[in-house]
C-alpha cells in the first residue's frame, strides 16, 4: 500500500502546511526538567548518537504532550471544503495529546486525542488502518513488501531519531546536562544549526537514559522564542497488550478499502521541469515545486488572499510567514517552503 495512496487529500493543502509540518514532525518534543538533575555515566555526543541510532525497545506505551507558537493566521472554517487545510492548521497551533504505542516493526498506534475525539493510524503485520472518531470514518489497506519501512506510523520519538540523522552534518551538537522526564531520566542533546540563516536557533532533545529512546525535545526560534514543545508525560517500555494493535469499525462507520491502482491508471513520470527542486542544503534547504492550483477551496482562496503580496524578479506572490518556517506561493503556480528568511525564498525562485 503506498503512502500517498493512504494519505490522499488536497494537494494544495498539504503543500501549504507541508514545510510547517517537516519541522514539527522532526523535532516537536520538549523538556521537563525535575527539581534536581540525574547523575549519569558522561556520553560523548557521538556516544550517546550512536545509542539513539541503535536504540530497538521491544515495546513502548506513551503519552506525548505538545504545544505550538508558530504565528500561523486564523482560520475559520467554512464548510466541509476546509476540513483538510483546517485540519493540518490546527495541528500547528494550540495543544495535542499523542499516544503512542509499539510493539517491533510492524506492530505500531499513534492516536491523536482532542477531548473525547481521536484519530489513529494503526499497523498490524500487513494490516493498515487510518481512523477518525469524529468523522466515523475508517480507511484500511494492505501493506506491499515495496511499502513495509513507509507504512508504519511515526512516533514523535521516531520522527526526532530520523531528525538526528538527517542533521549531524551541517549542525553543532552537544550533550548539555542531564533531567527528567516523565520521572525516566534523560541525556539532553543540544543542536545547533551551522548556518546562521536558519530560522532554527536550537533544538534540545531529551534523550532516555536507559533505552535511548528520544521522550522529548524543544525547538527555540531564532528569535528566542520556544516556537515547538512535545514531552512525554508517561511511558513504559513494556510489550503492549495485541489486542491495542487490533482495529475493527463500530458498526455504522464509513469503511472503505484502499487499493493500488492497475499499472494502466498510475500516473506516469512527471517531467523533470515538473519535480521537486531544492536549493541550498541542511537547515536552510528551500524546497521549490509546481502546485496544482486548479482544485483551490474557499477557506485556501480565502487565506492565500489575506496573506501579504511580495514580487521580484522570480514574479509575484504571497507570503505565508511562521516563527519557524516562511512560505510563498507565486501567482504562476509555484511554491517555495524553507526554515529561512524570505528573501532565501526568493533567490530560490529566481533560480
Amino acid at each position: 500500500m503506498s503512502t500517498q495512496r493512504v494519505a490522499q487529500g488536497r494537494r494544495w493543502s498539504v503543500m501549504l502546511a507541508a514545510g510547517v509540518l517537516a519541522v514539527a514532525g522532526a523535532a516537536g518534543l520538549s523538556v521537563r526538567a525535575a527539581s534536581a538533575d540525574p547523575v549519569l555515566p558522561p556520553l560523548t555526543p557521538a556516544e550517546l548518537l550512536t545509542r539513539v541510532a541503535q536504540a530497538q525497545p521491544a515495546g513502548l506505551s506513551a503519552t506525548f504532550e505538545q504545544r505550538s507558537d508558530l504565528g500561523l493566521p486564523s482560520l475559520t472554517s467554512s464548510g466541509q471544503d476546509s476540513d483538510d487545510l483546517s485540519s493540518a492548521l490546527a495541528l500547528l497551533t494550540g495543544d495535542h495529546t499523542f499516544r503512542v504505542w509499539t510493539a517491533g516493526a510492524d506492530k505500531s498506534r499513534v492516536a491523536l486525542v482532542d477531548g473525547s475525539a481521536e484519530t489513529a493510524a494503526i499497523r498490524n503485520g500487513n494490516d493498515v488502518w487510518l481512523w477518525s472518531s469524529e468523522k466515523q470514518q475508517a480507511r484500511h489497506g494492505t501493506v506491499t513488501a515495496e511499502a513495509k519501512s513507509s507504512a508504519t506510523p511515526v512516533s514523535p520519538a521516531e520522527a526526532v531519531q530520523k531528525l538526528l540523522a538527517a542533521v549531524e552534518p551541517d549542525t553543532n551538537i552537544a550533550v548539555s546536562g542531564t533531567g527528567t522526564v516523565a520521572g525516566r531520566a534523560v541525556y539532553q542533546l543540544v543542536l545547533t544549526p551551522k548556518d546562521d540563516a536558519s530560522l532554527v536557533g536550537q533544538v534540545r532533545v531529551s534523550v532516555d537514559a536507559t533505552d535511548f529512546v528520544p521522550l522529548g525535545a524543544q525547538v527555540i526560534a531564532d528569535d528566542g522564542s520556544q516556537a515547538l514543545s512535545v514531552a512525554a508525560t508517561s511511558v513504559d517500555f513494556s510489550v503492549p497488550d495485541a489486542s491495542v494493535f487490533t482495529f475493527t469499525p463500530p458498526p455504522g462507520a464509513e469503511v472503505k478499502e484502499i487499493t493500488e491502482p492497475e499499472p494502466s491508471t498510475r500516473p506516469t513520470t512527471p517531467d523533470k521541469a515538473d519535480k521537486p527542486k531544492t536549493v541550498g542544503s541542511g537547515w536552510t534547504t528551500v524546497a521549490v515545486a509546481k502546485v496544482d492550483d486548479t482544485s483551490l477551496d474557499q477557506t485556501t482562496t480565502a487565506l492565500l488572499n489575506s496573506l501579504p503580496e511580495v514580487s521580484g524578479s522570480w514574479g509575484r506572490g504571497r507570503l505565508l510567514s511562521t516563527t519557524l518556517v516562511n512560505a510563498v506561493i507565486t501567482d504562476d503556480g509555484r511554491v517555495a517552503v524553507g526554515s529561512v528568511t524570505p528573501e532565501r525564498l526568493y533567490a530560490a525562485l529566481a533560480k
